[in-house]
């Protein structure tokens, strides 16, 4: 089993273009290909990128703070993940499809995947957070029972202006956090966490499929056996970054089926049962620890996922009645 001796490697540079050719470059190389329509070069012209990003399942979980002088339009290819952008300086004037918006400062606007872009932008300073589709499909599927492949996002703005003051708090914090030397987020649970949680802002905050799909009961009989399998895979793999589509397709069901099973069978759901798991190997582990060769309560719960110690205390004396530390002295 993989554990916390296992990181995720996180990759942070900066690229910095002085002219329209090296700017449209930049933006084909890490982002998407594009036709650009350029502009003529100017005194003063940059487009700077600094960005943090970490291997996850489905893809990637990336941050960007670009800061653009170069003022030109651009269409792009369709975008094959969720890329939001909260515009700090400056304007960023885009459509997709029928959509068209001028997002100022504090706007923040999500690409709806499968759709090509057309944008132009002026003296744009902004922060851009980029997470796998497959995160928010995952997610939707866990939580209102689509299936993955229906999830699609319908518009590039939030629902309510407190939603995207929320969404932009989330993109922030990820940032940060990818941004910061000796990240937490090198470890995969943490990772993975961390992509849950801006997937589940996303769908919270922009119009999808997930808000308006009517929920279809009755996915069928699942075999106890089809059970067994899935909770066996939880035990044997809960120290790496596994998802709803991981155990249902060791349990070999569908996500759907899975998680009716869990419901009438355990009274739980299966990201649950997965993170009861993990809660129950760091109670093991800090019974078995020794506190003199170094051994910590948050150390071991960044192990198993757990990033917030403050949570992870909290859920731990819920459980187990006393307090994370009091377990590892004894």
């Amino acid at each position: 089993m993989v554990n916390g001796s296992a990181t995720v490697p996180i990759e942070r540079d900066v690229v910095v273009a002085r002219t329209m050719n090296e700017s449209a470059e930049v933006i084909r190389q890490i982002y998407i290909g594009h036709e650009p329509r350029l502009g003529r070069d100017h005194a003063g012209t940059e487009f700077r990128v600094v960005s943090a990003r970490a291997a996850v399942r489905g893809g990637t979980l990336g941050a960007d703070r670009v800061h653009v002088t170069v003022n030109f339009r651009t269409a792009t290819e369709p975008f094959g993940y969720l890329f939001a952008m909260s515009v700090l300086h400056g304007v960023f004037a885009v459509s997709i499809g029928d959509e068209d918006h001028r997002a100022i400062a504090g706007d923040v606007i999500l690409f709806p995947p499968g759709s090509p872009v057309t944008a132009q932008w002026l003296d744009l300073d902004a922060g851009i957070l980029r997470l796998p589709i497959s995160a928010a499909a995952d997610l939707a599927a866990e939580r209102f029972g689509i299936d993955p492949s229906d999830l699609r996002f319908e518009s590039m703005l939030p629902v309510t202006p407190r939603l995207g003051q929320y969404f932009r708090n989330v993109c922030a914090m990820v940032g940060r956090e990818l941004m910061a030397d000796d990240s937490a987020a090198a470890h995969p649970l943490i990772a993975e966490e961390m992509v849950r949680t801006a997937a589940a802002a996303a769908l919270a905050t922009f119009p999808n499929t997930a808000m308006t799909t009517a929920y279809v009961p009755g996915p069928g009989y699942v075999a106890p056996r089809a059970l067994r399998r899935a909770t066996a895979y939880i035990e044997a793999h809960a120290g790496t970054p596994i998802g709803l589509a991981d155990i249902a397709a060791a349990a070999g069901v569908g996500a759907r089926a899975l998680q009716y099973a869990f419901a009438r069978h355990l009274n739980t759901s299966p990201l649950a049962y997965l993170h009861r798991v993990r809660l129950e190997h760091a109670h093991r582990e800090l019974q078995g620890a020794d506190p003199g060769a170094g051994a910590t309560v948050a150390g071991i719960a960044a192990t198993w996922g757990f990033a917030k110690p403050g949570r992870f205390a909290a859920e731990y004396r819920r459980l187990y009645g006393q307090l994370p530390s009091q377990t590892l002295r004894t």
